[in-house]
């Protein structure tokens, strides 16, 4: 992992985190999705190591910045895009990439989740905007980053929320772009052929709402309905696909997560966005999500980042094998 100052196509920087592909195969496994982009290898992941900030109408990381907010789904993902080849919304299997590394590592981040300052220990604190409750960018401690370091992602805990492309409910079923490919130009839109839900033994997995939790099924019916409850809390009725652990959709191991809150609707089309607010206390967290928002959202909770992935040039090969042949 480092840090690097990259520049989009009108020449102008973004500061980013940078995993090689064999960090994150070291971390996640040969087959976690972030690695493969329509069918090809990356060969480096530069997550925005702070939430985008509007410079003339296009997202930058850059810190001690107001967060962008006002802007729905279909808009930050144009604009990211709009930065130019490579560049796009951060998506659930990056974010996921940085909450299962955090968890592996024991250093899931601690965040702007009281107005200002970490729930648990008021002591750490960032810039307030406006006398509000969110914070500049990067402006609180390294504890507040998914390293516990300087060098680490700043503001996924906390703060805003944030957009997250590839990954939506529709009806209650879950639907993903497969691999990473929305991080290649896949179109996101509500029509796209592009989306695939996911599937178990054959049927599409559902969430399902019922009394005192929330559940994974294949049931044909879920209904119509809206809760939420801890992420560690979310069960199963049918078999778990991969997929979803690997996209911090479900839980593999709950021993290390908090109380991480997850929302769910099962109305209609829903996307998802990561993190948890400036007041959402315990609740915020790398395994928080809440997906009970129609892409149309536009909120000033709702936050989101740039991403950018590179390729290798010694060939187009998506296998270790297959380069060393080259």
């Amino acid at each position: 992992m480092k840090n690097e100052i990259i520049f989009d196509k009108h020449g102008r920087p973004d500061i980013v985190v940078t995993y090689t592909a064999a960090e994150l195969e070291k971390l996640l496994g040969k087959n976690h999705p972030v690695l493969k982009v329509n069918g090809r290898r990356i060969s480096e992941l530069c997550v925005g190591k702070y939430p985008a900030t509007m410079i003339e109408g296009l997202p930058y990381s850059l810190p001690f910045q107001k967060p962008a907010g006002r802007l729905n789904f279909d808009e930050a993902r144009r604009f990211c895009e709009a930065k130019g080849e490579g560049w796009h919304l951060l998506t659930a299997a990056e974010w996921a990439a940085l909450a299962l590394i955090s968890l592996k590592n024991g250093t899931q981040p601690h965040g702007n989740t009281n107005a200002g300052k970490y729930h648990a220990d008021q002591n750490e604190e960032g810039i307030k905007i406006d006398g509000g409750g969110m914070t500049l960018t990067g402006s609180g401690p390294v504890t507040w980053t998914h390293t516990l370091t300087a060098e680490g992602v700043h503001d996924l805990t906390g703060n805003q929320f944030e957009w997250i492309g590839g990954l939506r409910y529709m009806d209650g079923a879950i639907q993903i772009i497969p691999d990473n490919d929305a991080a290649g130009g896949a179109d996101q839109n509500s029509k796209s052929s592009a989306w695939a839900s996911v599937l178990s033994e054959g049927k599409p997995v559902k969430f399902k709402i019922c009394d005192d939790h929330i559940a994974l099924t294949t049931e044909d019916e879920v209904g119509r309905d809206w809760d939420g409850c801890p992420f560690k809390d979310l069960i199963a009725e049918c078999d778990v696909p991969e997929i979803l652990k690997q996209l911090a959709i479900f839980p593999d191991d709950v021993s290390q997560i908090g109380d991480d809150f997850f929302w769910v609707d099962t109305d209609g089309e829903r996307l998802v966005s990561r993190g948890g607010g400036w007041f959402y206390g315990g609740g915020a967290g790398v395994f928080c999500a809440a997906g009970d928002n129609p892409r149309s959202n536009c909120g000033t909770g709702v936050g989101f980042r740039p991403a950018f992935v590179r390729f290798s040039e010694i060939c187009d090969s998506d296998t270790l094998e297959e380069v060393g042949e080259a």
